[in-house]
């Protein structure tokens, strides 16, 4: 088991680098795999087809939680009360997903879809679930305002770009600046 000792999560704070971020990644990805199954059955039942505002709330919730859990797995011993990362996620999410469904037919209208309208509702989520999230971070870090701007962009980044490339991209990016917001600053000398 030695031979393995690297790759497995530590109890400690000494996963913070690489390794975080390949558990971020690794954890956001899957979570965003079970979370469109989970979002996708959610929105179907609520309104038989994901395109009313009440299912695509109800799917943004779902792909929140289940991307929140998963991340919360790689957060629980990096960050106190990392618990209410879930929460966070799924209700930013949720709301930023009924928002898109609100203001669809405007932002269609004025920027005609592709891949400028993917970027506008993806900052639009990340910038609502990473809010939500920096409520969490805040205490944690000195530098947790800056998540909300890393998860607007990442986010935005994933909904502009291909789904499975722009989310890995989009994931990416927020684990990045997650391991240099868990950080600890560099202290002077003196």
């Amino acid at each position: 088991m030695a031979g393995v000792e690297w790759f497995l999560m530590p109890a400690d704070r000494g996963l913070l680098g690489w390794r975080l971020w390949l558990w971020w990644v690794l954890a956001s990805s899957v979570g965003w795999v079970l979370g469109l199954a989970g979002g996708f059955a959610a929105g179907f039942a609520i309104g038989g087809a994901v395109s009313g505002i009440a299912s695509q709330s109800a799917f943004g919730a779902v792909l929140g939680a289940s991307i929140g859990t998963l991340q919360w797995v790689v957060l629980r011993r990096q960050i106190a009360r990392a618990g209410w990362w879930v929460l966070a996620t799924a209700l930013g999410m949720g709301v930023g997903f009924a928002l898109i469904r609100a203001v669809t037919p405007a932002v269609t209208g004025a920027l005609g879809g592709g891949p400028i309208y993917g970027l506008v509702n993806g900052s639009l989520v990340g910038t609502l679930a990473g809010t939500l999230q920096w409520l969490v971070l805040r205490k944690q870090s000195s530098r947790a305002c800056w998540w909300v701007l890393t998860s607007a962009a990442g986010t935005g980044v994933g909904f502009a770009l291909d789904q499975v490339v722009g989310q890995l991209v989009g994931m990416a990016v927020t684990g990045t600046a997650l391991v240099w917001l868990l950080r600890k600053p560099a202290q002077g000398k003196g």
